[in-house]
């Protein structure tokens, strides 16, 4: 495959120069001549900063990942990462659970978020990554990738593929999906036992979460944070291949050979005949 190098966004240079503009101003303003001189250190500060977190890079070749980042070069083999984290939600989303502005404050952002999604619906479901991270996890170094590079997609795509047929290619008791196991016949979860898949109502993937349901039970089996889940796209990929039902929220940036896999499994649920009750 062929060499993919991303730089850094701006986006986190202008937020914290933001910050920094809300600080400074009015010391420079009100501090006179020592207001000045401390508010053109800080500036001088920020600048050299904003420098080297421009020359951060993130290079994806056929060998592996490499983070060139502010203190050196830190390199993981594909074959030698052990597991990945990984989780993603809908940046709105974000500030309404956390209930900035009060309840008025989550009613408005929840209505934006509304627009917003019904918007994007058909033409960006599951391909964009507003917040989350990807960890790669290898015997002695970890690579972040997340929002600060420009065309994070693209590396996302690109780790997903690369490490999914590795994983396969282990031995059904070393790839690891903890806290779940999966088998042919069962769905184990470390604290809350086993549970057969004919058992298994759906798996729900969003709001950074992932919650197991059981046929005929209103509350959740299984409800745990999405970056808790070794693998988790993965997991979602094999659960689906098992008949599973998997129900991921548009938020949830996917990897399209994931998606496709929970597309499949969905179309063959719905083709299913319906179960009725026959009296003779």
């Amino acid at each position: 495959m062929e060499r993919l190098e991303l730089k850094t966004s701006s986006g986190s240079r202008v937020a914290i120069g933001f910050l920094l503009l809300i600080v400074v101003l009015p010391v420079m303003i009100l501090g006179g001549a020592i207001g000045l001189a401390i508010g053109g250190v800080i500036i001088a500060g920020f600048i050299w900063l904003c420098v080297a977190m421009g020359k951060r890079r993130l290079v994806l070749d056929e060998r592996g990942v490499t983070a060139i980042g502010m203190r050196g070069e830190r390199h993981l083999d594909w074959d030698q990462a052990h597991h990945y984290m990984f989780w993603s939600m809908d940046q709105q989303a974000v500030y309404a659970a956390g209930g900035q502005g009060g309840a008025i404050g989550v009613i408005v952002v929840l209505a934006i978020v509304a627009i917003v999604k019904a918007v994007r619906k058909s033409k960006n479901e599951h391909r964009r990554f507003a917040q989350g991270r990807l960890t790669l996890v290898g015997a002695d170094v970890t690579i972040p990738i997340d929002g600060r590079y420009k065309d994070v997609g693209n590396a996302l795509d690109r780790v997903f593929a690369e490490l999914h047929p590795r994983l396969r290619a282990r031995p059904k008791n070393v790839t690891d999906f903890a806290p779940f196991t999966v088998t042919d016949t069962e769905l184990s979860h470390v604290k809350k036992g086993t549970l057969g898949l004919a058992d298994v109502e759906k798996i729900n993937a969003g709001g950074a979460r992932i919650t197991v349901k059981k046929r005929d039970k209103r509350l959740a089996w299984v409800n745990v944070p999405m970056k808790g889940v070794k693998n988790v796209m993965l997991f979602l990929e094999i659960a689906a291949e098992h008949g599973l039902v998997v129900n991921a929220n548009a938020e949830v940036f996917m990897p399209p050979t994931v998606l496709d896999k929970l597309r499949a499994a969905a179309a063959r649920q719905s083709a299913m005949p319906q179960a009725r009750v026959v009296s003779r």
